[in-house]
């Protein structure tokens, strides 16, 4: 399967998610994007990485390295109920920061699609921290099919142009050799559209 065939069989939150994470791209901050939604699967928040960005939409950040595209998500979230029945979908397997802010959220399962394999941070929710309060979170990932390249791939090709001698281009080069070529052809990719990317890309 190619990734625009995998593309069209996607759940909603994942497709959300994904142009979510192409307008940040596009927007020259980090590429992850993530939504939330509730027990019927309808999305109820959504979020992108605004890190390098300025003038967020209510209730998110930006301009900070805590403006993570979960972050976003989650920070839309009323604090008058309890969201353990509610998954948020991200693009990009979790950092220690939005596996904590997710379990703090109460939100109950996280579901991600691209392994990040210098600071995802999953197995953190199958840690004994030995105290009371647990990080009550599930998480699950990275996604079967093309599509993990694609949320790994985003992250490194923005890393990559900025600075290609970076430990975390340096990490990927030595654990996800596959993604070097993905990273520099999005790249050259990122003034079109998403659907177009996919289209042109050969995604493992």
């Amino acid at each position: 399967m190619n990734a625009a065939e995998a593309w069209e069989q996607l759940e909603e939150p994942w497709r959300a998610a994904f142009e979510l994470a192409w307008e940040a791209f596009a927007a020259g901050t980090i590429p992850v994007g993530a939504v939330v939604v509730d027990e019927t699967g309808t999305i109820i928040s959504r979020g992108r990485n605004r890190i390098f960005d300025g003038g967020p939409p209510p209730r998110q950040l930006a301009g900070t390295r805590l403006a993570h595209a979960e972050m976003n998500a989650l920070a839309q979230l009323s604090p008058d109920r309890r969201w353990s029945e509610c998954t948020l979908y991200t693009t990009l397997e979790p950092c220690v920061l939005c596996v904590g802010a997710a379990s703090i959220s109460t939100i109950g399962r996280i579901l991600f699609a691209g392994a990040d394999v210098y600071s995802g941070s999953s197995s953190l929710a199958r840690l004994d921290l030995s105290t009371p309060r647990r990080l009550n979170v599930t998480i699950e990932g990275p996604l079967a099919g093309p599509l993990e390249s694609l949320g790994a791939g985003l992250h490194l090709a923005y890393f990559a142009e900025r600075d290609g001698r970076s430990a975390l281009v340096e990490t990927y080069a030595s654990r996800r050799p596959d993604l070097g070529e993905i990273a520099t052809r999005l790249v050259g990719l990122r003034a079109g559209t998403l659907e177009d990317a996919l289209a042109e890309l050969s995604l493992p």
